[in-house]
């Protein structure tokens, strides 16, 4: 009788990597908490061997979806709780796991994305508008799991976005439409710079259509800020300060918005009159603050998302399309 098959153990991967268990097991659950070198080592010898957690082994294992995970900035923006209701609601009639990963920072998201293949006993994962660069994208085609983006694009995997550089346009048409000729834009900073993210992409459509109708978006009215609320209010009220003509804002989220329609109220200026402010998203910020607002479609993206991935993991070998959906504007009152 041949001798039965040994799969590595985590014992294999400290081995290999010159560090104790403990290490191994913090580089694969928090990897937050090791240094890159020693999360690289350990990474590098789960790939060389092979290693998969007995966990995961006994999820491949078994027949059918038990488990999908869902990577996303949940508590930086509320525009991706919506998008997480979409997915349970596409997942609701199964049998099946949502685990939700929250990640704050980019730096975070890197290590933890790299090791989520061996970390988790997932058949899948959704990943949304996070910094996705090669490596984590490797480590997921070496575990063939099945990875769908929402708000991103790249690596060979199907994709879901928003149509934002029309939604841009929508915003700057509707500031125009309302007579305002000195219009501002409030973004995020660019976190990853070979990744064209939302808030560039909106910026892109914005001042395309400014052009498109003779004017301009002067540099001095580009603000790009954190996803801090208090940061975001201070700073728009130093750019009104400093650029008192001003009339406009667009901003790129609904959050930013709110927090720019705070910051025109605080120098004692009147929305829409003396300011008229532009959000984005049309989640429950934007009703609260009675904002006008380029829609975007969050549930449907995430029904979209986890339909997507279910059907890959049905079969591996189907090729799923990629969508961009488009946008609307709702009209409230600051704008």
């Amino acid at each position: 009788m041949s001798e039965s098959k040994r799969y590595p153990t985590i014992y294999d991967v400290a081995d290999l990597a010159g560090v104790s268990i403990g290490t191994v097991s913090k580089a694969l659950n928090t990897p937050s908490r090791v240094s890159e070198q020693t999360l690289r080592r350990v990474l590098d010898a789960v790939e060389r061997l092979e290693f998969v957690p007995k966990a995961a082994a006994t999820s491949r294992a078994r027949k059918g979806v038990g488990r999908i995970g869902v990577f996303a900035p949940f508590s930086s923006f509320g525009s991706f709780n919506e998008r997480l209701n979409g997915i349970l609601t596409a997942t609701a009639a199964i049998p099946i796991e949502v685990v939700v990963f929250d990640v704050e920072s980019a730096a975070e998201s890197a290590k933890a994305l790299e090791s989520l293949p061996s970390l988790r006993s997932l058949d899948g994962l959704i990943v949304m508008s996070v910094p996705f660069g090669e490596k984590p994208a490797a480590a997921m085609r070496r575990a063939r799991m099945p990875v769908v983006l929402v708000e991103l694009e790249g690596h060979g995997f199907p994709s879901v976005t928003t149509d934002d550089r029309a939604g841009g346009a929508l915003a700057a048409a509707a500031l125009m439409e309302a007579g305002k000729t000195r219009l501002a834009f409030v973004g995020h900073s660019q976190v990853q710079q070979d990744l064209t993210s939302p808030s560039r992409r909106r910026l892109e459509g914005f001042a395309q259509h400014i052009a498109d109708h003779g004017m301009r978006l002067e540099a001095g009215h580009q603000l790009l800020v954190t996803n801090d609320f208090d940061e975001a209010q201070t700073r728009v009220q130093q750019l009104l300060r400093d650029q008192p003509e001003i009339d406009g804002i667009f901003a790129h989220t609904d959050e930013l918005a709110a927090a720019a329609q705070l910051a025109v109220r605080g120098l004692g200026r009147r929305v829409p009159e003396d300011v008229a402010i532009v959000g984005f998203d049309d989640g429950m910020t934007a009703r609260a603050a009675d904002l006008t607002t380029v829609r975007q479609a969050l549930r449907e993206s995430g029904r979209w998302a986890a339909s997507t991935l279910l059907a890959l993991i049905a079969d591996p070998t189907s090729i799923a399309p990629s969508l961009t959906l488009p946008v609307s504007l709702v009209r409230r009152r600051s704008a």
